[in-house]
């Protein structure tokens, strides 16, 4: 419903009333003027408890309800206005920010005709609030209108008895009132003339009723309170692909629809029974549709009581929750491997404080002992170490990522020689770009890690050959999208699919989790999806993937596209040499190894060297050294005051001092989580002596 057909259609009735009942004055202000400004009367609670005296007072049209209110929530004053006779029939629709299916479900439960997500559309709430007012009068006029039948053709079946008696009388009396009887005749006729219209009347809201009962979206029907089929729907018939002849006079149980299982019919009949007890029954089920689709259902049988509170009928109804279930099934998936990739970023970071240990003494070592073939092997397992803790950092979207204008066709042409080496000459390999430039802000090297960790897959999935395509596309994404986590818009899509072993469900739950792997023990780790995963996502983009046993594997990114712009040009950073000095370092490392390493690096280099063990004690040790100390070298992360706070605290006294900030998490990470400013000096762990001297020296070096 358009702003001028709801302005139009107000003008010809009286203004409606709506009660908006929320504890935020901004929300109730938000909406009185939105609804003030299309011709309704807006009236305001702030609380449950007003909410309901003011409804019983003033009978609006429509309520307008927030949950989370002060004293009674929401969901009990619903509750308390469907309990009383003069609210119980108003509508009332729940405006909450909460959007979780089990909120929207319990507001439903609590007798709620609607549920609006805060915050919300001006049209969708108008459009919402409309069709609600509409269905009221629609059931209100039709109340009144059989009330008045009721009483028009109990008014003229009394006039056609008197009539009759009057019409015997005239009998015995014929010939002396033969005129009178032809006057009564007269009015007969019309009285006869107006119950045929009264039945046509009746018969045009018996067809309204079927209209209505027909074309609604949830699966309708009625029951006897044995469960026989008396009426259903086109919809279940349609989705059951059944004829009324079918349905009818069959017990509801028996019925095409239940034929997923022996146990679902026997639920099914239970729950007749529970409702022919006079009790609400729901259950959330299952249906196979003829050509083998599976979809959820959320199903209820309500009972009809008469005026002795007899259970004379059965109302049960369907709701398609199949979408529903999708999107929790993409959610709990989403979660779980957010929960994964935290967990695993909590691990590289303390691996990495003891890669710092092994590396930095290692390499001091080596530079003492040239010929000791000993330590060459430790620091080459330590560097492999590093290498996992990075794989880690990937799939927990915590490494640094080095971003800029990209092209992905040409990231694809780039790549699609090699990939050819890769899969070997047993597989037919089919790259296709489309002509269309895709822009993406992407480090090109992480995009091309992508593409042949997802390359070797496939070829391992094919070993007596196949084929492996590659293609490129612009999509926009609207409504339909393929994770929760996306929003409508410009998308490149990348497609990688193989005629390969293809994968079962089981597996398919966690082939993005990190040292999952189906391979045989020493061809794989388990971290070439995970760190498909991670790189995606920190991409702002998703990664998913369809297979079916037997028929193969196809996995689909999709990147936001940008405004195109000329590819940047990476800068190399120069080589440094080690070198000392002679400045003062405070040094603030929580690790007692790491915070050796450091320390000693330091003096061997001729720094002179203050140690704190935290960051309390690092404060303490520059406010008694403060005159003398050139640099701060500070963990990001210690217990109590952590690097940070240490930083701002000096500052806060006056401090000027230089800052270097060291972690186990990578700098692009610590500014996302503000706990380092964007540009602040940064050193990532494991930190060779290399690293650790050029860093020193380029911060003390460094022109305010």
């Amino acid at each position: 419903m358009t702003h001028e057909d709801l302005d139009t259609a107000q003008m010809d009735v009286k203004k409606p009333v709506i009660l908006i009942v929320d504890d935020d004055a901004n929300n109730l202000a938000v909406v009185s003027d939105c609804l003030t400004g299309f011709n309704f009367t807006v009236l305001v609670a702030e609380d449950g408890e007003s909410a309901v005296s003011r409804a019983d007072y003033a009978l609006p049209d429509l309520i307008l309800l927030d949950i989370m209110m002060p004293g009674m929530d929401g969901y009990e004053t619903c509750r308390r206005l469907k309990l009383q006779d003069s609210t119980r029939d108003i509508p009332v629709i729940f405006m909450s920010a909460l959007d979780e299916t089990g909120h929207k479900v319990q507001g439903l439960e609590a007798g709620a005709v609607d549920y609006v997500t805060k915050p919300f559309h001006q049209e969708e709430l108008l459009a919402r609030v409309g069709v609600h007012l509409s269905i009221r009068e629609l059931n209100r006029r039709l109340v009144e209108a059989n009330k008045l039948l009721e009483a028009r053709v109990e008014e003229r079946t009394r006039e056609l008895a008197i009539t009759n008696r009057e019409l015997e009388v005239e009998i015995a009396e014929r010939q002396a009132a033969q005129e009178q009887l032809q006057k009564q005749t007269v009015i007969l006729e019309e009285k006869v003339e107006e119950l045929l219209a009264a039945q046509k009347a009746l018969r045009t809201s018996e067809q309204k009723f079927r209209a209505i009962f027909d074309q609604s979206f949830q699966l309708i029907g009625l029951t006897t309170p044995e469960g026989i089929i008396l009426e259903v729907n086109r919809t279940a018939l349609d989705f059951g692909v059944a004829a009324e002849s079918d349905v009818l006079n069959r017990p509801f149980w028996e019925s095409p629809w239940w034929t997923y299982s022996p146990e679902q019919r026997e639920h099914v009949r239970k729950a007749v029974q529970q409702a022919a007890s006079g009790e609400f029954a729901r259950f959330e089920t299952i249906h196979l549709t003829p050509d083998g689709a599976t979809h959820y259902f959320d199903y209820s049988l309500k009972p009809i009581l008469d005026e002795q509170g007899t259970v004379v009928m059965l109302i049960p109804e369907g709701r398609d929750i199949t979408s529903h279930k999708k999107l929790e099934d993409q959610l709990r998936q989403s979660q779980k491997m957010e929960a994964i990739g935290t967990l695993a970023g909590g691990v590289a970071h303390d691996f990495n404080n003891i890669l710092t240990i092994i590396i930095g003494f290692g390499s001091l070592l080596r530079d003492k002992l040239k010929d000791d073939d000993s330590l060459t092997h430790i620091l080459a397992a330590a560097d492999k170490g590093a290498k996992l803790t990075h794989s880690l950092l990937t799939f927990s979207r915590k490494q640094i990522m080095e971003t800029q204008p990209e092209e992905v066709n040409e990231i694809v042409r780039t790549i699609d020689k090699i990939l050819r080496r890769v899969i070997g000459d047993d597989i037919a390999f089919h790259s296709r770009c489309t002509p269309e430039k895709l822009v993406i802000m992407a480090d090109s090297g992480q995009m091309e890690q992508v593409l042949m960790n997802l390359a070797v897959n496939a070829r391992d999935a094919m070993p007596r050959g196949g084929v492996l395509n590659l293609e490129t596309e612009r999509v926009e994404l609207t409504e339909e999208l393929p994770d929760p986590s996306l929003v409508p818009g410009s998308y490149a899509r990348i497609t990688v699919s193989d005629t390969g072993c293809g994968i079962d469900e089981e597996i398919r739950q966690r082939i993005f989790e990190p040292f999952f792997t189906t391979k045989e023990v020493g061809r794989g780790t388990g971290l070439g999806l995970s760190i498909v995963y991670g790189i995606i996502k920190q991409h702002g983009g998703v990664v998913t993937m369809q297979s079916e046993v037997s028929k193969g594997t196809c996995f689909r990114i999709y990147l936001p596209l940008i405004e195109a712009a000329s590819t940047m040009l990476r800068e190399s950073q120069p080589t440094t040499r080690m070198v000392g000095g002679t400045e003062t370092i405070l040094v603030a490392e929580d690790n007692d190894g790491v915070r050796h390493f450091l320390v000693k690096t330091l003096k061997d280099f001729g720094y002179q060297v203050i140690e704190a063990q935290n960051g309390e004690d690092a404060l303490a040790k520059y406010r008694a050294n403060c005159n003398r100390i050139q640099l701060m070298l500070l963990d990001v992360v210690m217990p109590g005051m952590n690097g940070r706070e240490v930083c701002d605290a000096v500052k806060e006294e006056g401090g000027q001092v230089r800052v270097l900030f060291v972690s186990g998490f990578t700098a692009d990470i610590i500014e996302q989580q503000g706990i380092v400013n964007k540009g602040a000096a940064f050193l990532a762990k494991p930190v060779t002596a290399h690293a650790l001297l050029s860093k020193v020296r380029e911060v003390l070096d460094r022109r305010r």
